[in-house]
C-alpha cells in the first residue's frame, strides 16, 4: 500500500512537471481587468467600443435581481450590478450594467424569495459581489438608460 502511494506520488510529480506553465500573458489574453462598470458606462454612451474580446472581471453592488425563467434546469436570471464614485464630497456619479446567468447551476444562488439570513453562495439585492463574464450587447433599459448586458460565467459575494 505505502508503495503503490509512492509510486502515485511520483507519477503525479512528473505529469505535473511535464505540464506547460500558464504565464501572465497567457491569462491576459483570456480576461480583461482594465475594464470597469465605469468603462461599460462609456461603452453604452458610445464613447468607446464595447469590449467583446476577453472575460470580464467586476465587482459592484447588486441593486436589482429579475428572475427571467424560474425553471431550474432553464433557469434565467438577471442583476443590475452598480458602482459609483465620488466627485468632491456631495456629487456621486453612479455606473451600472446587466449581467444574465442561465442554467441550473445559478438556481440555488438566486433564490425567488431573499432569505432573513442568506447563506454562503447565496446572491440576494444590496450584496456586493465579484462576476466574471463576457460583454454580448447594449441594452436599453424600462427608463430608456443605455446599459451594457453581460453573460455571466461566475459570481461570488464579497464581504
Amino acid at each position: 500500500m505505502r508503495r503503490t502511494g509512492i509510486v502515485l506520488a511520483l507519477l503525479f510529480g512528473v505529469a505535473a512537471a511535464s505540464l506547460p506553465a500558464i504565464g501572465r500573458g497567457d491569462f491576459d489574453r483570456v480576461v480583461d481587468f482594465s475594464v470597469t462598470l465605469k468603462t461599460l458606462a462609456a461603452a453604452a454612451d458610445g464613447a468607446t467600443a464595447l469590449p467583446t474580446a476577453r472575460m470580464l472581471v467586476l465587482s459592484g453592488t447588486v441593486s436589482s435581481i429579475t428572475i427571467l425563467n424560474k425553471d431550474e434546469p432553464t433557469f434565467k436570471v438577471r442583476i443590475e450590478l452598480i458602482a459609483g464614485e465620488w466627485f468632491g464630497t456631495e456629487d456621486v456619479k453612479a455606473y451600472a450594467c446587466y449581467v444574465d446567468f442561465s442554467g441550473p447551476v445559478y438556481f440555488a444562488a438566486f433564490p425567488p424569495r431573499a432569505p432573513a439570513q442568506p447563506g454562503p453562495g447565496v446572491i440576494v439585492q444590496s450584496v456586493r459581489v465579484l462576476v466574471a463574464g463576457r460583454a454580448l450587447s447594449i441594452v436599453t433599459t424600462p427608463l430608456g438608460d443605455k446599459r451594457v448586458l453581460l453573460e455571466g460565467a461566475y459570481v461570488r459575494a464579497i464581504e
